[in-house]
């Protein structure tokens, strides 16, 4: 599968990624860190265009820059996959089905009851269902990064900044990242004092 997919051309890969992003915010409801779930499946797991680690990247990315959060998904992972062209093919995937719906209810709005038990407990049940995704994408995330003390302290202090202090995600995505480059440096000079003690021991 990834050799077929390493032989597309760039013209065929920003086909896949258009109509990928396309069916993805056809059918997902509610935005934001809902379409993270989808793109994984779709991209990662389906498509292989992506590695997990590079998807982890792009949570670390999305959330830190401005725009809306899908967006800035579709932009990522489009470049990541075929350049700038994959990037606009990805936006516009992403942005088309919810400008037709839009528009075709600003068109048809008399005539719609969006109160109705139908539509609402449509929303209800897929943004239920969607929740369970963004959960497990959450536990995913856990696994794969939290290899150590500092990773799981480091975690922790960030989601009570979140959740009790309301500190904004960019400062706190910020901070994080110099705190891990203070570490890395800091682990890096121990080994390096721990093998120079070796080799004078010997």
């Amino acid at each position: 599968m990834e050799e077929k997919i390493a032989r597309l051309s760039k013209a065929a890969r920003c086909r896949m990624l258009f109509w990928g992003f396309f069916k993805i915010a056809a059918v997902v409801v509610g935005g934001g860190y809902a379409i993270v779930p989808a793109a994984e499946d779709e991209f990662i797991r389906r498509k292989q265009l992506l590695t997990e680690e590079e998807m982890l990247d792009m949570m670390a990315i999305i959330q830190s820059m401005p725009g809306i959060i899908a967006g800035n998904a579709a932009l990522y992972i489009g470049y990541r996959a075929a350049g700038i062209w994959g990037a606009l093919a990805g936006l516009l995937g992403v942005a088309t089905p919810s400008t037709l719906i839009i528009l075709l209810i600003a068109i048809f709005i008399k005539d719609v009851n969006l109160q109705t038990p139908a539509i609402q407990g449509a929303f209800t049940g897929a943004q239920a269902a969607i929740t369970g995704l963004i959960a497990l994408t959450a536990v995913k995330m856990i696994r794969k990064t939290v290899k150590n003390s500092f990773s799981l302290i480091l975690a922790m202090l960030s989601a009570a900044a979140a959740i009790i202090f309301s500190v904004s995600p960019v400062w706190i995505i910020l901070s994080g990242a110099i705190l891990g480059i203070v570490y890395q440096f800091t682990a890096a000079e121990k080994h390096s004092s721990a093998t120079a003690a070796e080799r004078e021991q010997k």
